[in-house]
């Protein structure tokens, strides 16, 4: 009897905590308004301070929301960041969000890498065959089959219609190699919160991190073939294999030679082990380097977390420490991003953007199949991979800006159309990728 009732309380427990984590977050939301109404214009820090308090505590707290209704905590970080944004309350104005980069940068090396070290050459090699083959598909299918639905849809699209058919064909070519990419820091935060491990995680992980580079740099390279043909004043200019090798080959180079660095003082000479703390300050000296080369962040950070588990015996336990603050990571990481997107994209785009949505997810879902087939992986991971290879995130947003600094002629209608594709991606992506894992024998169920 005693066993029964407390099994009622159990249940009961959650239903009786959401109204008590609304409430909190309403009155996070009310005190910050407040706040941030009473503080004079002059107080700068002070509103940056309190600004940072509450993005850390309503993403906690909606994060909370999220899980109770079987969501991942981290849609709970994106929703509050949308909502708080520019876009709809302006708690966080724009000026805000672009003050809070540098610690989102800071947050995005953390992830990265948190993501590298997730990389162990051991559980990778029975997984080689299949990230590779389905990188490739993926990858290509996606390329093609978004171009091709881009151009289909030139008529809906008015950026589009008034363009020269050869300028939609680049236009179609960039965006549609641009929608293979997926997010690696939305991934591995799924992964984190659900404490997945196994062949299907290590597949998606990987997957998604090889894409990147690959996606990276065939981007690089279709921008610059594609360009006599949006803008006929425009030529081929050899200098951006120049950047292209800068910024790729120089990330994961520079990524590699600071893991290997830092790989040598977590062993150390005389055996005691590192404070937690020195891996914060080698992620915040991944952004400065980065930033004063010029390279790619989240490939330098993957390339060093890479080298320092698969090199120092003391792999594990930096990648333990930053697993011990990822959650604080992921909410303020996330929030921010949500706050970073343009809802009015949305009401501009929403006809075309929701045919593009769908067809990404179905020739994401034909290019996995026909690649995980092609691999003879198992048939859990045939069926389930491209679950997690949905989601978009910062990559993917700064790949569309870099379109709208090339071509200023139609960046705009780029720009608009990219977000409200990447706002239903980024959204969409964990929950898929967290039922995927959650099904699986990866999967804790957590």
């Amino acid at each position: 009897m005693s066993r029964s009732a407390n099994t009622v309380s159990d249940l009961r427990g959650p239903s009786r905590r959401m109204p008590d984590l609304a409430l909190t977050l309403l009155l996070v939301f009310g005190v910050t308004a407040l706040a941030m109404w009473a503080s004079p214009d002059a107080y700068e820090g002070g509103r940056l301070t309190v600004l940072t308090g509450f993005v850390l505590l309503a993403a906690s707290v909606t994060g909370g929301l999220a899980s109770r209704v079987g969501l991942p905590r981290l849609t709970g970080f994106l929703l509050v960041g949308i909502l708080a944004g520019p876009s709809v309350l302006g708690i966080l104005s724009e000026g805000a969000v672009a003050d809070l980069r540098l610690i989102d940068e800071f947050a995005l090396a953390l992830i990265a890498l948190l993501a590298g070290g997730e990389l162990k050459l051991a559980a990778l090699r029975p997984q080689a065959r299949t990230i590779a083959y389905t990188t490739l598909l993926v990858t290509g299918v996606v390329w093609v089959g978004v171009a091709g639905t881009l151009v289909a849809l030139r008529p809906l699209v008015p950026f589009l219609a008034d363009l020269p058919f050869t300028a939609t064909v680049g236009v179609a070519l960039l965006l549609g190699v641009w929608a293979a990419n997926s997010s690696p820091d939305l991934t591995v935060a799924v992964i984190e919160e659900t404490g997945a491990k196994g062949p299907l995680t290590d597949a998606i992980l990987g997957i998604t991190i090889v894409k990147d580079v690959v996606v990276i740099v065939l981007f690089t390279l279709t921008l610059a073939l594609v360009g006599p043909l949006v803008e006929p004043s425009q030529s081929f200019s050899a200098h951006v294999l120049v950047d292209l090798l800068r910024e790729v080959g120089g990330a994961l180079a520079v990524g590699a030679v600071l893991g290997w660095v830092f790989s040598l003082y977590l062993q150390g000479g005389d055996g005691r082990p590192r404070p937690p703390f020195a891996t914060f300050l080698f992620a915040y000296l991944i952004v400065v380097v980065a930033h004063r080369l010029h390279v790619e962040l989240l490939l330098a950070g993957v390339a060093a977390g890479f080298v320092i588990e698969n090199l120092s015996p003391a792999g594990d336990r930096m990648i333990r420490g930053i697993e011990a603050v990822s959650v604080v990571i992921f909410a303020f990481f996330f929030a921010v991003a949500g706050a970073s997107l343009d809802l009015g994209a949305v009401g501009r785009f929403w006809l075309p953007a929701l045919v593009l949505l769908l067809a990404r997810a179905g020739f994401t879902w034909l290019g996995a199949r026909w690649g995980t087939r092609a691999a003879r992986a198992d048939a859990r991971i045939r069926e389930r991979t491209w679950r997690g290879l949905v989601s978009q995130g910062g990559v993917t947003l700064g790949l569309v800006l870099l379109i709208e600094r090339s071509f200023p002629s139609v960046g705009a209608g780029v720009v608009a159309l990219g977000m409200s594709v990447i706002i239903g991606n980024i959204l969409a992506g964990p929950i898929l990728l967290k039922a995927a894992l959650a099904g699986s024998d990866d999967g804790s169920g957590g």
